[in-house]
Protein backbone atom coordinates (compact mmCIF):
# COMPACT_ATOMS: atom_id res chain seq x y z
CA UNK A 1 0.00 0.00 0.00
CA UNK A 2 1.32 3.38 -1.24
CA UNK A 3 2.41 5.95 1.77
CA UNK A 4 -0.88 8.59 2.47
CA UNK A 5 0.61 11.98 2.70
CA UNK A 6 -1.01 13.63 5.84
CA UNK A 7 -0.64 16.87 6.35
CA UNK A 8 -1.97 18.87 3.50
CA UNK A 9 -2.44 22.19 2.42
CA UNK A 10 -5.15 23.85 2.31
CA UNK A 11 -4.82 28.07 1.89
CA UNK A 12 -6.39 30.12 4.45
CA UNK A 13 -7.14 27.17 6.54
CA UNK A 14 -4.85 24.81 9.19
CA UNK A 15 -4.34 21.82 10.60
CA UNK A 16 -5.43 20.35 7.62
CA UNK A 17 -5.24 16.31 6.75
CA UNK A 18 -7.05 12.92 6.57
CA UNK A 19 -6.99 10.07 8.04
CA UNK A 20 -6.69 7.49 5.31
CA UNK A 21 -3.92 4.40 5.69
CA UNK A 22 -3.96 3.66 9.38
CA UNK A 23 -4.40 0.20 9.68
CA UNK A 24 -6.95 -1.62 11.61
CA UNK A 25 -6.85 -4.65 14.38
CA UNK A 26 -7.95 -6.90 11.59
CA UNK A 27 -5.27 -5.60 9.13
CA UNK A 28 -7.86 -3.26 6.98
CA UNK A 29 -6.75 -0.08 6.24
CA UNK A 30 -8.63 3.29 6.53
CA UNK A 31 -9.30 4.07 3.22
CA UNK A 32 -7.17 7.42 1.24
CA UNK A 33 -9.14 10.28 0.40
CA UNK A 34 -12.32 9.58 2.31
CA UNK A 35 -11.86 11.21 5.76
CA UNK A 36 -10.47 14.93 5.93
CA UNK A 37 -10.15 17.34 8.89
CA UNK A 38 -8.76 20.98 9.42
CA UNK A 39 -9.57 24.08 11.60
CA UNK A 40 -11.49 26.83 10.78
CA UNK A 41 -12.49 27.28 6.97
CA UNK A 42 -13.92 31.11 7.77
CA UNK A 43 -10.59 32.63 5.63
CA UNK A 44 -10.08 29.60 3.18
CA UNK A 45 -9.03 30.90 -0.53
CA UNK A 46 -9.92 30.65 -3.99
CA UNK A 47 -7.11 28.48 -4.11
CA UNK A 48 -7.93 26.37 -1.21
CA UNK A 49 -11.25 26.14 -2.21
CA UNK A 50 -10.60 24.67 -5.83
CA UNK A 51 -7.88 22.15 -3.11
CA UNK A 52 -11.12 21.04 -2.03
CA UNK A 53 -12.94 20.61 -5.16
CA UNK A 54 -9.82 18.35 -6.43
CA UNK A 55 -10.21 16.18 -3.52
CA UNK A 56 -13.99 15.79 -4.41
CA UNK A 57 -14.93 16.71 -0.85
CA UNK A 58 -19.01 15.92 -0.75
CA UNK A 59 -19.91 17.26 2.51
CA UNK A 60 -18.74 19.54 5.30
CA UNK A 61 -19.54 18.92 8.89
CA UNK A 62 -18.53 22.03 10.76
CA UNK A 63 -18.52 20.84 14.86
CA UNK A 64 -18.63 24.63 16.00
CA UNK A 65 -21.45 26.49 18.08
CA UNK A 66 -24.07 28.73 16.67
CA UNK A 67 -21.53 32.08 17.92
CA UNK A 68 -18.53 31.02 16.13
CA UNK A 69 -20.54 29.97 12.90
CA UNK A 70 -21.54 33.57 12.93
CA UNK A 71 -18.56 35.46 13.51
CA UNK A 72 -16.82 32.79 11.21
CA UNK A 73 -18.86 31.50 8.59
CA UNK A 74 -17.65 28.56 6.46
CA UNK A 75 -17.57 29.27 2.28
CA UNK A 76 -20.50 28.24 0.26
CA UNK A 77 -18.87 25.64 -2.25
CA UNK A 78 -20.84 25.13 -5.03
CA UNK A 79 -21.71 20.92 -5.06
CA UNK A 80 -20.96 20.47 -1.41
CA UNK A 81 -23.23 20.33 1.15
CA UNK A 82 -22.91 22.19 4.49
CA UNK A 83 -23.63 19.79 7.64
CA UNK A 84 -24.02 21.73 11.37
CA UNK A 85 -23.39 19.30 14.68
CA UNK A 86 -22.75 21.56 17.36
CA UNK A 87 -20.82 19.44 20.25
CA UNK A 88 -20.86 21.87 22.72
CA UNK A 89 -23.38 24.41 22.00
CA UNK A 90 -22.40 26.24 24.98
CA UNK A 91 -20.47 29.72 24.72
CA UNK A 92 -19.91 29.52 28.82
CA UNK A 93 -16.86 27.60 28.71
CA UNK A 94 -13.47 27.36 26.52
CA UNK A 95 -13.44 25.74 23.45
CA UNK A 96 -10.80 26.98 21.92
CA UNK A 97 -8.40 29.88 21.65
CA UNK A 98 -10.33 32.50 20.42
CA UNK A 99 -12.75 32.19 23.59
CA UNK A 100 -9.64 32.91 25.84
CA UNK A 101 -10.61 36.96 26.10
CA UNK A 102 -13.93 36.07 27.86
CA UNK A 103 -12.63 33.54 30.98
CA UNK A 104 -9.67 35.85 32.09
CA UNK A 105 -10.67 35.81 35.92
CA UNK A 106 -11.39 32.35 35.43
CA UNK A 107 -8.49 31.17 33.96
CA UNK A 108 -6.15 32.91 36.36
CA UNK A 109 -7.92 30.31 39.10
CA UNK A 110 -7.51 27.36 37.16
CA UNK A 111 -4.49 25.00 36.26
CA UNK A 112 -2.78 25.08 32.69
CA UNK A 113 -4.71 22.61 30.66
CA UNK A 114 -7.64 21.63 33.62
CA UNK A 115 -10.48 23.64 30.92
CA UNK A 116 -9.62 21.32 27.97
CA UNK A 117 -9.20 18.22 30.18
CA UNK A 118 -12.56 18.99 31.31
CA UNK A 119 -13.92 19.77 28.15
CA UNK A 120 -12.58 16.48 26.43
CA UNK A 121 -14.65 14.26 29.23
CA UNK A 122 -17.74 16.60 28.70
CA UNK A 123 -18.08 15.87 25.01
CA UNK A 124 -18.48 11.79 25.80
CA UNK A 125 -21.58 13.03 27.46
CA UNK A 126 -23.09 14.55 24.05
CA UNK A 127 -24.30 10.90 22.38
CA UNK A 128 -27.30 12.90 20.33
CA UNK A 129 -24.37 15.09 18.56
CA UNK A 130 -21.82 12.00 17.81
CA UNK A 131 -25.13 9.78 16.38
CA UNK A 132 -25.62 12.59 14.09
CA UNK A 133 -22.05 12.67 12.75
CA UNK A 134 -21.95 8.75 12.52
CA UNK A 135 -24.93 9.41 10.33
CA UNK A 136 -23.90 11.78 8.38
CA UNK A 137 -21.24 9.10 7.52
CA UNK A 138 -23.80 6.50 6.48
CA UNK A 139 -26.06 9.00 4.52
CA UNK A 140 -22.84 10.38 2.77
CA UNK A 141 -22.00 6.43 1.99
CA UNK A 142 -18.26 6.61 1.68
CA UNK A 143 -18.07 9.86 -0.23
CA UNK A 144 -15.09 12.08 0.79
CA UNK A 145 -16.09 14.30 3.60
CA UNK A 146 -14.42 16.84 6.00
CA UNK A 147 -15.22 18.07 9.42
CA UNK A 148 -13.63 20.62 11.28
CA UNK A 149 -14.39 22.83 14.46
CA UNK A 150 -12.08 26.26 15.33
CA UNK A 151 -8.65 24.55 15.93
CA UNK A 152 -9.50 21.12 13.88
CA UNK A 153 -8.12 20.11 17.53
CA UNK A 154 -10.79 19.05 20.62
CA UNK A 155 -14.30 18.16 19.31
CA UNK A 156 -12.75 17.73 15.57
CA UNK A 157 -10.06 15.44 17.69
CA UNK A 158 -12.65 13.75 19.35
CA UNK A 159 -14.45 13.15 16.44
CA UNK A 160 -11.79 11.90 14.74
CA UNK A 161 -11.02 9.64 17.75
CA UNK A 162 -14.48 8.11 17.55
CA UNK A 163 -14.51 7.34 13.92
CA UNK A 164 -11.34 5.78 14.21
CA UNK A 165 -12.48 3.83 16.67
CA UNK A 166 -15.52 2.66 15.09
CA UNK A 167 -13.68 1.69 12.10
CA UNK A 168 -11.04 -0.31 14.42
CA UNK A 169 -8.22 1.79 14.45
CA UNK A 170 -6.00 0.84 17.56
CA UNK A 171 -5.71 3.00 20.64
CA UNK A 172 -1.93 3.89 20.02
CA UNK A 173 -2.31 4.87 16.61
CA UNK A 174 -5.59 6.58 17.46
CA UNK A 175 -3.41 8.97 19.80
CA UNK A 176 -0.81 9.34 17.27
CA UNK A 177 -3.31 10.86 15.00
CA UNK A 178 -4.58 13.16 18.01
CA UNK A 179 -1.26 14.40 18.54
CA UNK A 180 -0.47 15.34 14.86
CA UNK A 181 -2.08 18.50 15.34
CA UNK A 182 1.01 20.02 17.90
CA UNK A 183 3.00 19.75 14.16
CA UNK A 184 1.02 22.40 13.17
CA UNK A 185 1.01 24.84 15.88
CA UNK A 186 2.35 27.82 14.25
CA UNK A 187 -0.22 27.83 11.56
CA UNK A 188 -2.88 27.58 13.97
CA UNK A 189 -1.75 30.15 16.22
CA UNK A 190 -0.89 32.46 12.74
CA UNK A 191 -4.79 31.50 11.63
CA UNK A 192 -6.39 32.99 14.80
CA UNK A 193 -4.13 36.51 14.58
CA UNK A 194 -5.10 36.53 10.73
CA UNK A 195 -9.08 36.57 11.84
CA UNK A 196 -8.68 39.20 14.50
CA UNK A 197 -7.60 36.74 17.85
CA UNK A 198 -4.96 37.87 20.34
CA UNK A 199 -4.67 36.78 23.46
CA UNK A 200 -4.96 38.62 26.82
CA UNK A 201 -1.15 39.76 28.68
CA UNK A 202 -3.15 39.02 31.95
CA UNK A 203 -3.43 35.32 31.34
CA UNK A 204 0.21 33.44 31.61
CA UNK A 205 2.14 31.63 28.60
CA UNK A 206 1.62 28.57 30.45
CA UNK A 207 -2.39 28.43 29.85
CA UNK A 208 -2.10 30.11 26.72
CA UNK A 209 -0.12 27.13 25.51
CA UNK A 210 -2.22 24.64 27.06
CA UNK A 211 -5.31 25.74 24.83
CA UNK A 212 -3.06 25.56 22.06
CA UNK A 213 -1.60 21.95 22.16
CA UNK A 214 -2.91 18.91 21.72
CA UNK A 215 -1.94 17.15 24.88
CA UNK A 216 -1.83 13.51 25.90
CA UNK A 217 -4.24 13.81 28.99
CA UNK A 218 -7.23 15.89 26.76
CA UNK A 219 -6.99 12.89 24.48
CA UNK A 220 -6.94 10.09 27.49
CA UNK A 221 -9.61 11.90 29.45
CA UNK A 222 -12.08 11.85 26.62
CA UNK A 223 -11.36 7.56 26.70
CA UNK A 224 -11.15 6.78 30.70
CA UNK A 225 -14.72 9.01 30.85
CA UNK A 226 -16.14 6.47 28.33
CA UNK A 227 -14.46 3.51 29.87
CA UNK A 228 -15.87 5.22 33.24
CA UNK A 229 -19.50 5.28 31.85
CA UNK A 230 -19.55 2.58 29.61
CA UNK A 231 -16.55 0.09 30.28
CA UNK A 232 -15.58 -0.19 26.54
CA UNK A 233 -15.56 2.06 23.60
CA UNK A 234 -17.69 -0.38 21.47
CA UNK A 235 -20.35 -0.34 24.30
CA UNK A 236 -20.37 3.26 23.77
CA UNK A 237 -20.76 3.10 19.85
CA UNK A 238 -23.57 0.42 20.89
CA UNK A 239 -25.40 2.08 24.30
CA UNK A 240 -24.47 5.39 24.33
CA UNK A 241 -24.16 6.60 20.37
CA UNK A 242 -27.09 4.14 19.55
CA UNK A 243 -25.08 2.74 16.64
CA UNK A 244 -26.77 -0.80 15.36
CA UNK A 245 -24.28 -3.64 14.57
CA UNK A 246 -25.35 -3.52 10.87
CA UNK A 247 -24.55 0.46 10.61
CA UNK A 248 -21.17 -0.64 11.99
CA UNK A 249 -20.31 -2.95 9.77
CA UNK A 250 -21.55 -1.00 6.78
CA UNK A 251 -19.46 2.11 7.36
CA UNK A 252 -16.56 -0.07 7.80
CA UNK A 253 -17.37 -1.23 4.30
CA UNK A 254 -17.47 2.36 2.94
CA UNK A 255 -14.12 2.94 4.85
CA UNK A 256 -12.07 0.38 5.09
CA UNK A 257 -10.22 -1.79 2.39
Amino acid sequence: MKQVVRERKLEGSFNFRELGGYETMDGRHVKSGKLYRSGNLSAVTEAGIEVLKELEISAILDLRDEDEINKYPDPDIAGVTWNHVPLINDDKVVRQPGDLSQFENKLLNSKPGEMLVNLNRQLVSNTTGLRQVIQLLLDNRGKPILFHCMAGKDRTGVVAATILSLLGVPREIIIEDYLLTNKAQSEIEAGFEAIGHTMPDVIDKETVKAIFEARLEYIQEFFKEIEVQYGTVDSYLVNGIGLKEEEIALLRDFYLE
